[in-house]
């Protein structure tokens, strides 16, 4: 192995103005700090010709790959500097070193607009951050690079128990006025088990000024349910999955932010053969237009105003179009306390070729999230009131006044701050729901809880 690095001309760097520029020899073990203390006195070029003697004779030098990882971002080869910190980190022992070369790493992936790459190194970083200054730091960081970056990426999980997987009725009894009586089929009535859900949405922005921003994006979610109590009804009954893509526009305008937006989706379900115990699989497309509205009344409060409409096609002709128009009022307002009380209201009128699918749904939405972590939790509760008028719904026969459904809703959203990881924060959510209608198929009451992950960036 090489003992001596030959030809150091920089070292005269820490001479004396006076002396003159010598040739030296320095032990291999010395070289490593006289390279950083070049990188430090800001000549790049000289720490990386030490460091690159030294990998020469030690390839897997841990140092020197911090110098290289440092260094080379300077001298304008981000690349190398990004192969020397991933290097690093895979050879690094403990957490602080880790640390250090997830840092390097992750800027040398900024250097060459590689954003995402960035965000997953800062987040390594995040792992192994030494105190909560360099972790502040470090998400500090972490969002600068996420504003830098066109493409925005948000991945959901959820695992849920609850006592009625399907939105199924209570009661095997099936009661309408107009209607006989009957009895529900199995996968009509509620069933407890398990709901789990994975989805993806990428967004990548096209265009983006101080007052404008245009994004186009695609999303893909899948549902799955597990059945917890003896039934004939398959798992897959309740499957359910859907793609979408979609073009949105952001503008300032009028003292607020003006929002423009398309979408096209398409949405799989099973249509259940209960005597055979076999699914079949069925969809839907939807596309929508929408747009919104953002004002800042004064400092604590702010306004929303939506307007969508969605024209939703079924595979199955008996149901056909379905044309659903939906307006959206929603306060928002920040008391003295930082904590934030909300408030909303919506009509939605939907029209089907179908009777059973033309309805009139009026919903009001209140809710108060604690700014401050109470105890080691962050907490937001919600509460909200729904009435669905089906004014030709009809089963065997027509219902007589047709369908009327209120519905009774509560959650509670509890976050885990201190059992943040990598940058996700852990969460519970809690929801209750309760629906009465003169219909009794859809009578039901729904408790579940679901485990959430939340991005600090």
């Amino acid at each position: 192995m090489v003992r001596y690095l030959a030809s150091l001309a920089a070292v005269a760097c820490w001479a004396t103005a006076a002396q003159t520029q010598n040739t030296v020899d320095i032990p291999i073990a010395q070289a490593t700090p006289v390279a950083a203390r070049a990188l430090m006195a800001g000549d790049a070029a000289l720490a990386l010709q030490i460091a690159d003697a030294i990998l020469q004779a030690r390839p897997d030098d841990r140092g020197a790959l911090i110098i290289v990882a440092a260094a080379a971002p300077r001298v304008g080869d981000p690349a190398r500097g990004y192969a020397a910190g991933a290097r690093a980190w895979r050879l690094s022992q403990t957490p602080a070193q880790r640390y250090e070369a997830a840092r390097l790493t992750a800027l040398a992936a900024n250097n060459q607009d590689r954003f995402t790459t960035a965000s997953l190194w800062l987040r390594l970083a995040l792992i192994s951050a030494p105190d909560e200054t360099e972790r502040a730091r470090t998400l500090q960081d972490a969002r600068l690079v996420n504003q830098r970056n066109p493409w925005s990426t948000q991945l959901s999980l959820a695992l849920a128990p609850s006592n009625n997987v399907n939105g199924g009725a209570e009661d095997e009894v099936s009661s309408a006025p107009g209607n006989p009586e009957g009895i529900l089929s199995e996968d009509a009535q509620n069933l407890a088990g398990w709901r789990g859900g994975i989805g993806v949405t990428t967004a990548y922005r096209i265009q983006a000024s101080e007052v404008s921003r245009t994004t186009i994006g695609a999303g893909l979610q899948i549902g799955r349910v597990w059945i917890t109590e003896e039934t004939e009804v398959p798992n897959e009954a309740f499957d359910t999955s859907s793609a979408r893509v979609f073009l949105r526009h952001d503008r300032a305008l009028w003292g607020g932010a003006l929002g423009l937006g398309l979408t096209y989706g398409r949405y799989n379900y099973r249509d259940l053969d209960l005597s055979e115990a076999t699914t079949e699989g069925r969809s839907y497309d939807v596309a929508g237009i929408s747009a919104e509205y953002r004002h800042a009344v004064n400092e604590s409060t702010s306004l929303q105003l939506s307007l969508s409409r969605d024209l939703i096609t079924y595979e199955e002709t008996s149901i056909g179009e379905v044309d659903r128009r939906r307006a959206d009022v929603a306060l928002g307002h920040a008391l003295a306390s930082g904590d934030t009380v909300t408030a909303s209201y919506s009509v939605t009128d939907s029209i089907g070729d179908n009777d059973n699918y033309t309805s009139l749904e009026h919903a009001l939405r209140l809710g108060y999230r604690w700014a401050e972590p109470v105890g080691p939790v962050t907490l937001a509760v919600g509460a909200g009131i729904r009435w669905v008028d089906y004014p030709s719904y009809r089963l065997l026969l027509p219902v007589m006044g047709g369908r009327q459904d209120e519905t009774v809703s509560a959650n509670l959203s509890i976050g885990f701050p201190e059992a943040e990881f990598a940058g996700f924060i852990p969460g519970l959510r809690i929801e209750a729901q309760k629906t009465e209608s003169n219909v009794s198929r859809f009578d039901s009451t729904t408790l579940g809880a679901s485990l959430t992950l939340q991005s600090s960036f």
